[in-house]
This record gives structure tokens, C-alpha cells and sequence, in this order.
């Protein structure tokens, strides 16, 4: 196999276009000849990310990551270098027969390797014994509930027996006690024994797709205990950056263009019996912001699917709020009578289960429903609680023939007359305009936060600019200062120099592949500059400008240089010897 070369990468990071690899990933808006985007690497409501079709790079203006595509699949992804150029070249249909790529090193936190391997160990353990003659009754149970083979191997169920079988095992593998009690999986009490026994096993993954917790079932009917046990959060587990199934649905969700969002792992397992792949659950917890970016790293479209009693409507008005306030496309599936998909398949099958799937209703027509169904509209004060309520969601609908047919359906459940409701949606959207203007504020203070640079770092960064789009003034760079004094732009004048020396002309994505994505530092401040919003017309005098206060800066410091050595010296031989270099410098 050929190693893969330089120009194999610059064939492949060619052959696709910036705006659509990351359209697969994002929603792109055009504005000027930029695409903005939500970023998605850091807690972003605004579109803040830019997006070069011409230069093939992208910027964030709030938290200044930027790049070119193979740094985005890097960062969007979390995969290393070798296996985002295999991802770009998929897109771009690139043959790749007969290359190999030479891996990187990935690190792994050493402390906690051993979790996860005793994770990895204790899902191979629980397979095996769920297929031997202890856990025949908790396969039949499976078997009964429509778990076929294919079923079980792919959602990694297994058997906990009803002795501690694991922490032997763990012992005669050489783990420490006290990393099998970290795990979760052991427990201490005078002596060390299984957290799990005799319990149907499901696996639960990270984002990766690594093993970092289990759920155990009971599958007997006269069992006592707690339905399901879960895995205590450990340093690999925290149920808030955790979502089920989240790592096999990828690709699923993306095909489809949403995602739907179920309450426990039975329902995603019973949606995926109904050829539904696109599914993940939460870990019995509120959404957080951690779920809220993993969810923008997949799509901006979620189907909320949770149990159709009154907790599980109450979470889906809570969740629905919270993902249209971060740009969201939220549709909400109506389950019926206290159901979930589990049950609804199990009773009226796949058709049945589909039939629940397509009735959705929008985020404002489930709020009404689900307080039509909480409050007696025989009732003035229950009536006013709606209209208030429904006149906050209203206010942001921009469409007016929407905006007119929520409007008169208020005014029927309500009796309140449209003119009443109008007003009150005008008090809504001075609210609402409040808001948005003090979140849009916050942003322009994240960015007015940025380091202001005095003339002499701006001078540099304002050559470098130039030097990227024109040959000749990094010619004109090197002969008359060939020195900058900021750290990170004398690293990149370096870089621009020596890809000049082998290419007549720029270009940035190439250049970002040369620096490497492990210089995240020089890369993010290429972006930075390349995103400048100086005139790319420019006249010498400019230029020399620029130069000249290079220049004076760098006599500057050198005479301060000479000041402090003067200072420090004793010998009249010496201070005379340092007067004379200043009074020299002076001249030049």
C-alpha cells in the first residue's frame, strides 16, 4: 500500500467544495459572498460562523476557531487528522485504492483507559452469559418482548448473573479494587461484590461510541426491586453529556434530516424494530447544554417523542422551549393515552406505531392543547393564563398568515377578542425584542473583548493580510524587515514565506494543511487575518507604512534594550561602548 502523499491530500481537499461539506453538517445562510452559520464549538444562538467559498476556510467572530475542511471535520467530528481526510474524500468521490495513511498517534487519558477497558470487558461478559443456561430465563423474557439475535448483538444486551462473576473476573485480569469500585461496576461493603445481578444488561455508549455505563432490567414478574438500575456518573459517565444511541444514529439522522428524541433506551430499541434508526433517548435527565451541542452536531431538526402521560408532556414543553430558543426546528409527536412507542408497538405493531410517528404538531399547537388539557377554560383566570401564555409563542412567529390563524384560534378557545389579544401580543414583543437585543449585545461584547492591538502588532497583521493575497509584498517583506515581534505573526510570516518559495500564488486552505491542525493557535490567527475587512486593492506607500512601523519598533526595542543594559553596567569602558550604539541607532 502507497503512503498517501502531499499532493494526494491537495487532490482531495480540491476535489470538494468548503460550503458543501459543511452544509452536510450545518444549516449555511448566504449573506454578501459569505455563508454564516450557527458554530457549532461554542454555546452559539447568533450566526457567528463565516464561511469563505472563495478562499475554502471558515471563521468563528465570537470564539475564533477557524480553518479549512479538513480542520472542520477534525473539530466537528473529534477525529484525528488521517481520519478526516478519508471522510473529505468520501465526499469528494476521490479513489483511494492502493493508498494507506500513516496514523497519528492519538493520546488517551491514562487513568482512564482502565474504565473503559473494564467496560469493554464487562459488555463481552454479560453477551456471553445471557447465551448460557443462567440466563435462559432472561433471553426467553427478550425473546418474548421481539428481541431477535441480530437484535440483541447490535444493542449489546447481555445477562448480569446473580453472583459476582464480574468482579472475579476483574481480579484474575489484574484491575485494582479500587479501580473496579471507580468503574461503577463493583461494589464495597466489608467486602466487593457485582452492582449488577441477575438483571437484563443494556450498554450505554458515548458520543464515540465507547462502552461507559450499563442499565440493568428485571425481567422476572415477581421481582421487587427497581425496575432499571443504572451506572452511578463516573469520570467516563455523566448522564448529562450522554445520549443514547447517539453514536449509531449519526449517519441515520442525517439522511433523514431530524431527529427523534425518546425518554429510555426501550423506546429507541422499539423504534429501530419499526425501521426507525433516526432515534435517541435522554438518560433520565432535563436537556443540557452539553446534549444541546451534540444535538446542533447532527441536525436542527428534532421530533420530541417523549411519554404521552402528564410528565412526559410537561418534559416535552420544557425541552420544546429550550430548543426553539437555541434555533431548533421543534416538532412534537402527540403519543396517546400515557403510551410509549414501546407499548404502541407492541400492541398495534409497526403501522400503528408509524400512523402515532406522522401526528406532530408544532410547538404552539401542543403548548395549547397541553394547557387546554391542565386548566378549565370555564374558568377567567385559567382563559387569561392561556392567552398570556400562547401570545409569547406568537409573538415570534414572523410569518402573518401564521401569525393571523394562531391568532384566531386563541381568540375561539379563549372568547377573548382578537383586538384584546393583539395588544397583548404587542407587550410580548417588546419583551421579546429586549431579550434579543441584549443577547445580540452580549455577542458584540464577546468580540469587542478581543485584545485591541496597538499600531505596531496592527501594522503586522495588516502586512500579513496583504502578504497572503499578493506575492510581491512578501517579496517586499522580506527585503526591507524580514523580523516580526508578535510571536504568532513572525511564525506565520515564516510559513507564508516558504510557501511562496514552491507556489506563485496563495492559497489559504493548502497553506492551513502545511502549518498542520496541531497549531491550532496559528491556525485560528491565519483565519482571523484572511477574514480581515481590509480593501485587497492596496497602494506602495501602504505597504511601506507597514514596514516602517516594523521598523521603528524593532529600534524601539532595541533601544530600550541598550537603556537597560546601560543601566546595569559599571565599567566607563562599557556604558561608552552602549552610548555610542545608541547614539547610532539614533542615526539610522
Amino acid at each position: 500500500m502507497a503512503r498517501l502523499s502531499q499532493e494526494k491530500i491537495d487532490e482531495i481537499r480540491q476535489s470538494v467544495d468548503i460550503v458543501d461539506v459543511m452544509g452536510q453538517y450545518l444549516e449555511l445562510h448566504k449573506k454578501g459572498k459569505n455563508y454564516m452559520a450557527i458554530c457549532p464549538f461554542h454555546d452559539d444562538n447568533h450566526p457567528s460562523l463565516s464561511i469563505s467559498q472563495s478562499r475554502q476556510i471558515y471563521k468563528c467572530f465570537v470564539c475564533g476557531n477557524g480553518g479549512n475542511v479538513f480542520t472542520f471535520i477534525q473539530e466537528y467530528l473529534k477525529v484525528p487528522f488521517v481520519e478526516a481526510v478519508m471522510k473529505v474524500a468520501e465526499f469528494g468521490h476521490v479513489d483511494m485504492s492502493g493508498y494507506s495513511l500513516e496514523k497519528r498517534v492519538v493520546k488517551v487519558d491514562e487513568a482512564l483507559a482502565p474504565l473503559y477497558d473494564m467496560h469493554a470487558f464487562a459488555l463481552k461478559l454479560y453477551m456471553y452469559y445471557l447465551y448460557t443456561q443462567s440466563g435462559k430465563q432472561a433471553l426467553d423474557y427478550l425473546r418474548h418482548r421481539g428481541f431477535d439475535d441480530e437484535l440483541i448483538k447490535m444493542f449489546g444486551i447481555g445477562y448480569a448473573p446473580d453472583k459476582s462473576i464480574l468482579h472475579e473476573r476483574f481480579q484474575k485480569e489484574g484491575y485494582t479494587e479500587v479501580a473496579q469500585v471507580k468503574s461503577g461496576l463493583v461494589l464495597e461493603n466489608d467486602r466487593h461484590y457485582d452492582r449488577f445481578h441477575d438483571r437484563v444488561m443494556f450498554p450505554l455508549h458515548d458520543e464515540f461510541g465507547k462502552v461507559v455505563g450499563f442499565s440493568g432490567r428485571i425481567y422476572k414478574a415477581q421481582d421487587k426491586n427497581s425496575k432499571y438500575m443504572n451506572s452511578p456518573e463516573s469520570d467516563i459517565f455523566i448522564k448529562g453529556k450522554t445520549l443514547y444511541n447517539y453514536h449509531r444514529a449519526k449517519e441515520a439522522v442525517r439522511q433523514a434530516g431530524f431527529v427523534y428524541i425518546n425518554e429510555g433506551f426501550m423506546d429507541v430499541i422499539a423504534m429501530h424494530r419499526a425501521h426507525h434508526d433516526n432515534c435517541i433517548a435522554l438518560m433520565g435527565t432535563a436537556l443540557t447544554k452539553d446534549h444541546l451541542r451534540m444535538l446542533k452536531r447532527m441536525t436542527r431538526t428534532i421530533h420530541l417523542c417523549l411519554d404521552g402521560d402528564m410528565a412526559g408532556q410537561a418534559a416535552a414543553m420544557k425541552s420544546s422551549d429550550l430548543l426553539t430558543s437555541q434555533g431548533f426546528e421543534v416538532k412534537i409527536v402527540l403519543l396517546p393515552d400515557g403510551r410509549d412507542p414501546d407499548e404502541i408497538l407492541s400492541t398495534e405493531g409497526i403501522e400503528g406505531l408509524d400512523a402515532v410517528l406522522k401526528d406532530t404538531l408544532s410547538p404552539i399547537d401542543f403548548m395549547m392543547a397541553f394547557e387546554c388539557s391542565r386548566l378549565d377554560l370555564r374558568n377567567y383566570e385559567d382563559r387569561k393564563t392561556l392567552l398570556i401564555k400562547a401570545c409569547e409563542k406568537i409573538a415570534k412567529i414572523e410569518d402573518r398568515i401564521d401569525r393571523g390563524h394562531y391568532i384566531t384560534k386563541l381568540s375561539s378557545l379563549t372568547d377573548f377578542p382578537k383586538e384584546i389579544i393583539e395588544e397583548q401580543l404587542l407587550n410580548s414583543s417588546a419583551i421579546i425584542e429586549h431579550h434579543e437585543q441584549f443577547s445580540q449585545n452580549r455577542i458584540e461584547t464577546i468580540q469587542d473583548q478581543r485584545p485591541i492591538l496597538d499600531k505596531y502588532t496592527l501594522a503586522e497583521k495588516n502586512l500579513l493580510f496583504y502578504m497572503l493575497n499578493d506575492r510581491q509584498v512578501s517579496d517586499i517583506y522580506e527585503a526591507k524587515a524580514g523580523f516580526m515581534h508578535n510571536d504568532t505573526y513572525r511564525a506565520l510570516a515564516a510559513y507564508i514565506r516558504d510557501y511562496y518559495r514552491t507556489h506563485q500564488t496563495m492559497d489559504i486552505a493548502n497553506l492551513i494543511d502545511k502549518i498542520g491542525s496541531s497549531h491550532s493557535t496559528l491556525v485560528n490567527a491565519l483565519t482571523d487575518i484572511a477574514e480581515c475587512s481590509l480593501p485587497l486593492t492596496y497602494q506602495k506607500e501602504v505597504i511601506d507604512d507597514y514596514i516602517a512601523r516594523i521598523t521603528e519598533n524593532t529600534k524601539n526595542i532595541r533601544e530600550q534594550e541598550l537603556q537597560e543594559q546601560f543601566k546595569n553596567v559599571l565599567a566607563p569602558s562599557a556604558k561608552a561602548e552602549i552610548l555610542q550604539k545608541l547614539i547610532d541607532l539614533k542615526k539610522e
